[in-house]
């Protein structure tokens, strides 16, 4: 068995630190986008993902 990456405390630290601001970053995302879906009407975006599955 061949020798697998070793991360320190200090990159296991980043790494879970980067993790929460993604985390953080994607919750404010779908807050954003559930608050532009309550106040626009069905028509422009169910045309808006129509555009985005069709591609």
């Amino acid at each position: 068995m061949g020798k697998g990456l070793k991360l320190t405390e200090k990159d296991l630290k980043e790494l879970e630190e980067e993790k929460v601001r993604n985390r953080k970053q994607r919750m404010e995302f779908v807050k954003m986008y559930a608050e532009w879906l309550k106040k626009t009407p069905n028509k422009e975006w169910s045309r808006q993902q129509n555009k985005l599955i069709n591609k």
